[in-house]
């Protein structure tokens, strides 16, 4: 089931640890570069660190989102490589404007002659974990406009992703470009940065790094993985069907029940019960929904087996109580209790 995560009632929490966050800083606007640091020693000698330039900050990628506004939505005209006309596109200009993110790349930390030739920036892969799909058809591009309108394009991801999707800086050297991102959504863009230090033979290179950009607006699910998670925290941690703390419980399904995803508990999971209507006493699901949940859907299916093949929606409401910032909704069962042996339920949350 491609568009949906299904939880059983009978789902139980566990006793692992949540897990650790710290508040991030959000760049939106001003001068920031992507730097490459050098260490000669250990075993991680090339790192990437986001430098507010502005306020002489730097920030590992961890502690910092980089946010491009509403405003940098563009309509493509005719004749880019970006898209069809009419296309949207989010920008980030290589050309500085005040209240928007001026990101550029820069090797300015390291000493002319600490390497034989540039270093590189080798664009390695794109996540927007808060989409249900791991394969991302969306597009990114970093590019350069040349004075007579020409594009000088460095990253393209619309043609898969190749050594080719490069950057290469001199030691000492800052660069700006344009950014684009062809969708709205939490991203993340992963880099490696290599180069040849003097006297070696071989290319040093780091780690994957991944930086978080919030190509603004968010879908409220996106938001909510970026208030309960540092920055460029990993899918596998943060992704819809993940379940980082070990309760059995995935986070679209805490997300749209008001569950914390980083403490294991089974509070808040839907319940069984039986409610009477018209001299008939029927089974019933009973779950609480966040109203700010928006991007999700919730439906009560039931069965006379785990097994069976056609699991039928209920969509009887027997109540809806409001509780401020979420309701709690009792779904009945379309079969009354002595018109079947057993019944199984189950919650089907889904993320279009």
């Amino acid at each position: 089931m491609k568009n949906h995560l299904c939880l059983l009632i009978l789902l139980l929490g566990s006793t692992v640890p949540g897990l650790s966050q710290a508040n991030p800083a959000y760049l939106s606007e001003g001068h920031t570069d992507l730097g490459i640091f050098y260490s000669p020693a250990g075993t991680n000698r090339l790192s990437m660190k986001a430098e507010d330039d502005d306020h002489g900050v730097s920030y590992a990628p961890s502690q910092v989102v980089l946010v491009a506004s509403q405003d940098a939505r563009f309509d493509l005209p005719p004749g880019t490589p970006f898209g069809n006309e009419g296309d949207p596109l989010w920008i980030l200009p290589q050309s500085q404007y005040p209240g928007w993110l001026y990101l550029g790349l820069s090797t300015e930390t390291i000493t002319p002659g600490t390497f034989n030739g540039p270093l590189t920036y080798t664009l390695k892969s794109l996540d927007l974990p808060g989409r249900m799909s791991t394969n991302v058809t969306e597009r990114f591009y970093v590019w350069q406009a040349g004075q007579f309108g020409d594009f000088n394009v460095f990253m393209n991801s619309a043609d898969g992703l190749t050594a080719a999707d490069a950057i290469a800086l001199p030691a000492g050297a800052h660069a700006h470009y344009n950014w684009g991102f062809s969708t709205s959504g939490l991203w993340h863009v992963t880099f490696q940065v290599s180069g040849r230090v003097a006297g070696e033979t071989t290319n040093t290179a780091s780690t994957n790094i991944t930086f978080a950009f919030h190509v603004l607006p968010l879908r409220p699910f996106e938001q909510w993985q970026a208030t309960n998670w540092l920055p460029a925290t990993p899918r596998s941690i943060i992704g819809p069907t993940a379940d980082p703390d070990g309760d059995g419980t995935p986070n679209l399904v805490e997300y749209a029940l008001g569950m914390n995803p980083t403490n294991a508990s089974a509070a808040g999971l839907p319940t069984a019960s039986i409610v009477a209507t018209n001299g008939q006493r029927y089974g019933a699901l009973t779950y609480t929904h966040v109203k700010s949940a928006t991007d999700v859907t919730c439906e009560v299916v039931a069965a006379s087996s785990l097994t069976a093949p056609n699991w039928q929606p209920l969509t009887t409401v027997h109540s809806v109580e409001d509780l401020g910032d979420r309701e709690r909704i009792t779904v009945r069962d379309n079969l009354p209790l002595n018109a079947a042996s057993q019944r199984f339920y189950q919650l089907r949350v889904r993320l279009p």
